[in-house]
């Protein structure tokens, strides 16, 4: 019996040490540190089709509806126009700088909240919520590209007024670039596996979840605008904005980390979290355009007489339209990217024990 006796006491001594854990079944954790990720590269570009026809006055001086002079056809009718009455000024299209997404991705820091259930004393079950750094500029070859078109805008149109019967011309071109705050939240479930049962305890994560964006992308602005009158007497005002703007999709990651964790008390402790999460991620840079040509008196129109050639009218009443009478584009996708995307989150941690 006495032998007995010290057999149970022997297996009651690891038993009591392992009360907290037992006893202590809920661990809420908050996060923070750094995240570093890369953007997908490669991806699929299109420009929009060529507009209908307009009336003209021959078929030897055809032209089309246009929906933007920035890119495209657009570009396209307007420098040739140019190029026909022997002017210098062209428009520089955006299509080479639509080939790419355009985007530049930032390391930043990193904040979350993790709520574990210990199932044993190796084994639990952890819920994540993890705020990555999401916020994207405009890469320096988009925004330099924009601010070429606008500029071209200016001296294309320019150009061209000089060489009809135009007076009071004004031409004018702005860019707006949006660089709001975004960031990316990855929800996700996981198990993880403790390694040792010790106060100083290294564990492995694995897992999966969703990762969707907070907050506005980037977005660009071109504004251009003409006026004159033609002969003196027959105003003609019209206005293109193009704007290009981004899209991402919510994607499926799956998670792999391993991290230590120590304990300061039978409640208190900290963590050093390394993690892994992978998974396709879709962005696109997509198009609007607002074509926009004013209602004047008198009532008259214009046209070139080239090949290709460019109209102008300030009613529709004339039978006559003006070139920039395309429809108006929305949410063209002008650059789309499936790829994987990695992001690495580096953090230290302060967990609570209940």
């Amino acid at each position: 019996m006495r032998w007995v006796a010290c057999v149970l006491t022997l297996l009651a001594v690891p038993a009591a040490a392992q009360s907290p854990t037992s006893t202590f079944r809920w661990h809420v954790e908050g996060v923070g540190g750094l995240s570093l990720f890369d953007l997908p590269t490669g991806g699929e570009s299109a420009l929009p089709r060529a507009g209908a026809p307009l009336t003209t006055s021959g078929p030897i001086n055809p032209s089309r509806r246009v929906s933007t002079w920035f890119l495209g056809d657009g570009s396209n009718l307007l420098n040739g126009v140019n190029a026909e009455f022997g002017v210098s000024g062209r428009i520089a299209s955006l299509d080479s700088a639509l080939t790419s997404l355009g985007l530049s991705g930032n390391n930043a820091s990193a904040v979350g909240l993790r709520i574990r259930r210990v199932l044993s004393g190796r084994l639990a079950l952890e819920l994540s919520a993890d705020m990555l750094p999401g916020s994207r500029t405009v890469s320096p070859e988009l925004t330099t590209a924009v601010e070429t078109a606008r500029a071209s805008f200016v001296t294309a149109f320019s150009s061209l007024l000089s060489t009809g019967p135009f007076t009071n011309t004004s031409v004018a071109a702005t860019t707006l670039v949006a660089n709001p705050s975004s960031r990316d939240l990855a929800t996700t479930v996981a198990a993880q596996w403790t390694i040792g049962t010790r106060s100083f305890s290294p564990y492995v994560t694995l897992g999966a979840g969703l990762v969707h964006r907070v907050g506005e992308l980037p977005s660009l602005t071109l504004t251009g605008t003409y006026r004159f009158n033609i002969l003196g007497s027959v105003p003609i005002s019209e206005t293109d904005i193009l704007r290009l703007r981004y899209e991402q999709g919510t994607a499926l990651a799956g998670v792999v980390g391993v991290g230590v964790r120590r304990t300061l008390s039978d409640r208190l402790g900290f963590s050093f979290d390394g993690r892994l999460l992978l998974g396709q991620q879709t962005l696109a840079l997509l198009l609007d355009s607002e074509p926009a040509v004013t209602t004047g008196t008198p009532e008259g129109f214009i046209e070139s007489f080239t090949t290709p050639a460019i109209q102008f009218s300030n009613n529709r009443t004339t039978g006559r339209e003006s070139s920039l009478s395309g429809p108006p584009l929305t949410g063209f996708k002008a650059f789309s990217t499936t790829g994987l995307q990695t992001r690495y989150v580096i953090t230290a941690g302060l967990f609570v024990k209940f």
